[in-house]
This record gives C-alpha cells, structure tokens and sequence, in this order.
C-alpha cells in the first residue's frame, strides 16, 4: 500500500514567485474629508462600523429575583413611583422598605 492516498507523486509547491501585497496608499486627510463630503451629498452611506459604547455598571451585591403577584392598581403605583423617582424596581423596593422600618 503506497502512502500518496491515490493522488500519484506529490510535488512540491513552488511559491518563489510569492510576495506580500504592497502596502495601500493612505489618502491624505483633506482628500479623504472632500470624498467623504462628496459622498454625503450624494446620499452615500457609511458602511465603517459603528462604535460600540460600553454601559459603565455600578458594582453591586449578587442579584436575586422575586416575583410579585398583587392587584393591578397595585403594580401600576409601584411603576408610577419608580418612573417619578426614576429608580429601578430593586431601589424602589429597597428605598420603600427602608422607609417602613424593614
């Protein structure tokens, strides 16, 4: 049994004639700011990515969940209060409980 797997004699591959691609010119600043105006005038669209920004977390204490069954009025002065203070349910609950002694 021959080792070449059916395909015949192996040939060694020739990449003498191989080179890195030469560096792109980089337009100039202003050149580049006159396509980019031309471009929007024309109602061009930039395909650059967009940047990401990244939320900035507070740190905080290991989160749990509590689902709350109550009636509907209920639930609404909850929201109601969290949309005017401008908390999240967990500060909400946090702050009311404070408030009351717990």
């Amino acid at each position: 049994m021959s080792s070449d797997l059916g395909f015949g004699k192996t040939k060694k591959l020739d990449l003498s004639g191989f080179a890195p691609r030469p560096a792109e010119k980089v337009p100039a600043q202003a050149e580049q700011e006159a396509s980019d105006r031309a471009a929007e005038r024309a109602g061009f669209q930039s395909r650059e990515p967009v940047q990401r920004v990244k939320r900035i977390r507070k740190t905080s204490d290991p989160l749990d969940q509590a689902f709350v069954r109550a009636p509907i009025d209920v639930i609404n002065r909850f929201k109601q209060y969290c949309n005017e203070t401008g908390m999240s349910y967990g500060e909400a609950l946090d702050e009311l409980m404070r408030r009351s002694g717990i």
